[in-house]
């Protein structure tokens, strides 16, 4: 007890001292006019009439400000506010409103008969559209194209054949013989600068080759002479088939060569193949043919097939090169 007593005397006496006499007052000053305040403002604020407390809005306990529905039509803003409705019922704020309901259901039967709308001019045009095209007379439809067939293949004739001098003393069978495969057409044996027989072609079926005497020769063998033996300008020989040449050198002793027809091999070609071969022809064999005066084929011609040789309606055929032995070439 005396402790407080203590404590309190020692308040008191630090509240008397003469630095702490200033705020003292001011604290003083203070509390008296915070009571004249309520006194005075207290006795002169009139009563809240009811229709003022009823129009301005009530804050629930909760912090939510709840406004006063209209007399003419109550709605509820709070799962409590059926106390202070005047009145209506309360209703489920996510029902659509019947207006908005209303606005819904005409906007889906402008859609529906919209498509239906769109779904009947688009039947009626193509119902009205294939007649249009249809009383043409058949141009409006349109017929798909046939493929191009493709171009048939063409049949071509590949000749090998071995051709070379026979050295005095051999023998066919032992005579080394210079091989040529797949001949061009006009082209010259041995070689273009000793030109001795110049290829033409086949016959049709490649049933033989056929080839031009360039100079005068004495013919010994199997193959057949055009246009006839008395007058030998070219031969024509079956394969596996071989036939002499003799000649005369310019010294006069007398070279003989032999030609052998190996294989006639027929083969399927594009057209383009065939151009081909066609620009494949020898210039040098057909010059010399030219200035040689023996481009012509005697009772032969070409056909439409390229290489082939065709006999003339009437020709003299049959006379073979070996009855014609020891005769010479003339023209």
């Amino acid at each position: 007890m005396s402790d407080i007593s203590e404590l309190l005397s020692s308040v008191k006496a630090d509240l008397t001292d003469r630095r702490l006499l200033p705020l003292v007052a001011l604290v003083a000053a203070a509390l008296v006019g915070a009571i004249a305040y309520v006194v005075i403002g207290g006795g002169s604020s009139a009563p809240t009439s009811p229709s003022a407390a009823t129009n301005t809005p009530a804050t629930a306990s909760a912090g939510v400000a709840i406004s006063q529905a209209s007399p003419e039509k109550a709605v509820a803003e709070m799962t409590g506010g059926v106390s202070v409705q005047h009145h209506g019922s309360a209703r489920n704020p996510f029902t659509p409103l019947p207006a908005e309901k209303t606005a819904s259901t005409a906007s889906s039967s402008s859609k529906s008969s919209g498509s239906g709308s769109s779904s009947s001019s688009s039947s009626g045009s193509s119902s009205t559209g294939s007649p249009e095209t249809s009383s043409t007379g058949g141009s409006g439809t349109t017929k798909p194209s046939k493929p191009s067939t493709p171009a048939k293949p063409k049949t071509v004739y590949h000749v090998a054949v071995l051709f070379g001098a026979l050295p005095a003393g051999s023998t066919p069978q032992t005579a080394q013989l210079t091989p040529y495969e797949s001949l061009k057409l006009l082209q010259p044996l041995p070689e273009a600068k000793q030109p001795l027989i110049v290829f033409r072609g086949v016959t049709s079926g490649g049933k033989s080759a056929t080839f031009t005497l360039v100079g005068e020769a004495i013919l010994h063998g199997e193959a057949a002479c055009l246009p006839s033996a008395s007058q030998c300008e070219a031969i024509d020989l079956q394969p596996g088939k071989a036939e002499q040449l003799e000649y005369l050198t310019a010294t006069g002793q007398p070279a003989l060569y032999e030609l052998r027809v190996v294989s006639i091999v027929s083969a399927k070609a594009s057209s383009a193949a065939v151009k081909s071969q066609l620009r494949g022809e020898s210039k040098a064999g057909r010059e010399l043919l030219q200035h040689a005066g023996l481009l012509a084929v005697p009772d032969l011609h070409y056909s439409a097939q390229m290489g082939v040789l065709v006999f003339a309606a009437h020709h003299a055929f049959g006379a073979r090169a070996g009855a014609a032995a020891h005769r010479r070439h003339g023209r």
